[in-house]
């Protein structure tokens, strides 16, 4: 079975107590949509560093819950394509970039 997961799902923090947003079974197949690492906070140019919301920065989308899955497991991931935006972000500033 394929799944799509929304970058509206996303987490900011791993944690035992985040609820998964999709339950899988080993060989199922799951496309992530993602957001960049500021949360697609950054749209414009004009859009500048000190207006970040910095509690939103690497979000994660997910977690999805792998069935039969135990702690301790390895799980084996295959990555088979990557699709790219259209614009990407550089942030340099005093003591970042």
């Amino acid at each position: 079975m394929t799944y799509k997961i929304s970058s509206d799902s996303y987490i900011y923090s791993f944690s035992k107590d985040n609820q998964p947003v999709l339950s899988v079974k080993s060989g199922d197949e799951v496309e992530f949509e993602t957001m960049d690492c500021f949360s697609n906070q950054i749209q414009t140019p004009e859009d500048k560093l000190e207006f970040l919301d910095w509690d939103r920065i690497n979000p994660a989308t997910g977690p999805i819950y792998v069935g039969g899955a135990e702690p301790g497991d390895i799980l084996k991931v295959t990555i088979k394509k990557i699709e790219i935006g259209d614009k990407g972000v550089v942030a340099t500033g005093k003591d970042l970039g």
